[in-house]
C-alpha cells in the first residue's frame, strides 16, 4: 500500500505539535480543525469498527474499499503511516449563516419560527412542547400532534427526532417536513393517525452543535454537543445513553474524540432530557432517529454483531427485520442490523430497545455527504414520508406485523 498522505499531491509527514493551552490525553494530540478525508483500504465492518474503537470519526456511508474520515490532519497522517492511502476531500466555505446557496436550510431560530407558525395555523392539533434546554440554554423545541388538547398517555405514541449529530443539517429539515405532513394533510389515513395517536416531533436534539457548525457562514464538520469536558469540548449525543454505555469499543473515552461518550451515561443534558421524556411517556412504542448520510435503515443492536444475543427476544428480532423491510420498500434505503455498519455502544437505538423495550429505527438518509445542497431537501423529505407514516401506523403494537401480541 501507499504509505503517504495525499492532500492535493504528495506532502511530507511531519511531527505532531500540540498547541499550548490545548489538552491532550496520552497518545492523543489535541483536536484542532476538523476536515474531511477519504481513507482507502477499509473493506469490512470489522475494520470500520476497529477504526471507530480507536477514536476515528468515520462517515455513516461506506463503500467496498474506503470510508470517509472526519478529523484533524494528525489523524489522517496517522492512518497514512499505517499504510492507508488517504486523500483530502474538498472544503466548503461560506459567509453568513448557512453558506450562500444553502439558505433553504433552517437555522435553529428558523426552526422555532416554523414550528410556532405551524401551531398557530393548526391550534386544534399542533401543540408546542419542549424536552428541556440544551447545554447552552436553547429549548429543545418540538410539537405534539394530536386532536387531544392535553397529552393523552392512553393513546399510542410515536417519536421522531433529528440532529443527534450537529453537522447532519438535513435531518431537521426532514423532521420538520414530517410535522407539516401530519398537520396539513387532508388524507383520511393521515387524519386517522392524528386522531388515534400522540405524535411527538423534535427537529434537533443538538441545536448548540448545529449553530456552532455554521458559525461564520462556513461548515466545520462539527459532530458533538458543546458541553466542555476534561480534555476538550463536546459529547457525542449518540454515544451517551445508558444501555451498554462504553461496553464494546463503539465509543471513545477521550474527551477530544469525535465519538466521546461523556464521563457517565446521560451526562449530556440533551440526553438526560430525552430519558426523562421517554420515562414519562410509556405510551411511546416506536420512533425514528434521523441521521445522514448512509442510505440505511438500522435496527438494534449496535453493540454486538450477534443477531439475537441474550438480551434480544426472538419475536422482537423478527419484528425489527419486518419493520426494516417495510421501510426499505418505500424509502429505498438498505435495511440491516446497526452493527453491520460498525459497532456502536450507548446509542439511541440500543437504549430505546435494550433499556426501555421500545421499537426504534435509525434512518441514515442520503445526500452523498453531510452538506448536500438545499435543493436536495424536498425530494429527500418526500422519500421518508411513507416510512414515517408506517411507524405511526404500527405504534399500537409493533409486533403485530409478524402476527404476535403485545400483551
Amino acid at each position: 500500500m501507499v504509505k503517504s498522505l495525499v492532500v492535493g499531491g504528495l506532502v511530507a509527514l511531519f511531527l505532531i505539535v500540540v498547541p499550548s493551552g490545548m489538552a491532550a490525553a496520552p497518545g492523543h494530540p489535541a483536536v484542532t480543525q476538523v476536515e474531511r478525508f477519504v481513507v482507502y483500504g477499509v473493506y469490512t465492518r470489522e475494520q470500520r469498527s476497529q477504526l471507530v474503537a480507536e477514536g476515528y470519526d468515520i462517515g455513516e456511508a461506506y463503500w467496498a474499499d474506503h470510508v470517509e474520515l472526519y478529523g484533524p490532519q494528525w489523524q489522517a497522517r496517522a492512518l497514512a503511516l499505517r499504510g492507508f492511502r488517504v486523500e483530502q476531500g474538498p472544503r466548503t466555505e461560506g459567509i453568513d449563516d448557512f453558506p450562500p446557496g444553502d439558505e433553504g436550510y433552517h437555522t435553529y431560530a428558523e426552526q422555532v419560527t416554523d414550528l410556532q407558525a405551524l401551531a398557530a395555523a393548526h391550534p386544534q392539533t399542533v401543540h408546542i412542547i419542549t424536552l428541556g434546554q440544551s447545554y447552552e440554554g436553547r429549548n429543545l423545541i418540538g410539537v405534539r400532534i394530536s386532536d387531544d388538547a392535553t397529552d393523552n398517555l392512553s393513546e399510542p405514541g410515536v417519536f421522531y427526532v433529528g440532529q443527534h449529530h450537529a453537522r447532519e443539517h438535513l435531518t431537521p429539515e426532514v423532521v420538520l417536513s414530517i410535522a407539516h405532513l401530519f398537520a396539513e394533510s387532508s388524507k383520511v389515513t393521515i387524519g386517522n393517525l392524528v386522531h388515534t395517536r400522540q405524535i411527538y416531533v423534535f427537529p434537533s436534539l443538538n441545536p448548540d452543535g448545529a449553530e456552532y457548525d455554521i458559525a461564520g457562514g462556513s461548515y466545520h464538520f462539527w459532530r458533538k454537543n458543546r458541553q466542555p469536558n476534561q480534555d476538550a469540548v463536546g459529547t457525542d449525543n449518540n454515544r451517551n445513553y445508558t444501555y451498554r454505555w462504553g461496553c464494546c469499543g463503539g465509543s471513545d473515552g477521550y474527551g477530544g474524540g469525535e465519538t466521546y461518550r461523556g464521563p457517565s451515561p446521560l451526562s449530556a443534558p440533551e440526553n438526560q432530557h430525552m430519558a426523562d421524556f421517554m420515562i414519562a411517556h410509556p405510551n411511546v412504542t416506536t420512533g425514528i432517529s434521523y441521521h445522514t448520510y448512509g442510505d440505511l435503515i438500522l435496527y438494534p443492536y449496535g453493540y454486538t454483531y450477534t443477531d439475537e444475543p441474550p438480551d434480544m427476544d426472538h419475536v422482537d428480532h423478527q419484528t425489527f427485520v419486518a419493520m426494516g423491510a417495510a421501510m426499505e420498500a418505500t424509502a429505498g434505503y438498505h435495511a440491516q442490523q446497526s452493527s453491520d455498519l460498525y459497532i456502536t455502544d450507548g446509542d439511541w437505538n440500543d437504549w430505546m430497545y435494550g433499556a426501555l423495550h421500545r421499537y426504534p429505527i435509525t434512518i441514515e438518509m442520503s445526500g452523498g455527504g453531510f452538506y448536500p445542497p438545499d435543493e436536495f431537501i424536498p425530494g429527500e423529505s418526500r422519500r421518508n414520508w411513507q416510512a414515517a407514516l408506517f411507524i405511526a401506523s404500527i405504534a399500537d403494537c409493533p409486533r403485530r406485523i409478524v402476527g404476535a401480541s403485545c400483551s
